[in-house]
């Protein structure tokens, strides 16, 4: 019966994405794969990634900032990890972020703005990224 839920051509239209506020520290797990989540930056805090393992080949997740101030709030691998590997583009043109090789933090900094976003997908081994930010100071992957 699942599988015809999840079928192109079953009828069903009202599948709305995974949506989830975050304003305080959290671990996401395998589970949390697919979700959207929205970032509050009233506080200053880090959102730490499965192992790439644990999270294995597929996992994904979006984060966007909802709620702009002057914290800065981190998506960070497993502290066993430095597995962060692709860039964010600026929107003015002023150039952007990048590591062409595994690094361990992605920061939204104090001047980011709404509608900064990144991201993430796994293929067991890595976390690529990519993103947007408005411009070139909102954000650094290092």
């Amino acid at each position: 019966m699942r599988s015809s839920y999840l079928e192109q051509n079953s009828g069903v239209s009202d599948l709305k994405l995974k949506v989830e506020n975050v304003a305080a520290a959290r671990t996401l797990t395998a589970a949390d794969s697919g979700k959207v989540f929205t970032l509050d930056q009233s506080s200053a805090f880090s959102i730490t990634l499965p192992t790439a393992a644990a999270a294995g080949a597929g996992w994904h997740a979006k984060f966007i900032v909802t709620t702009a101030d002057s914290n800065a709030v981190k998506v960070i691998p497993n502290s066993a990890e430095d597995t962060l590997i692709g860039m964010i583009t600026s929107a003015d043109s002023s150039g952007g972020e990048s590591a062409e090789s595994g690094v361990d933090e992605l920061v939204w900094l104090a001047a980011a703005v709404v509608g900064d976003w990144a991201e993430l997908v796994c293929d067991g081994s890595n976390f690529y990224v990519s993103g947007q930010q408005h411009d070139n100071d909102h954000m650094t992957l290092s």
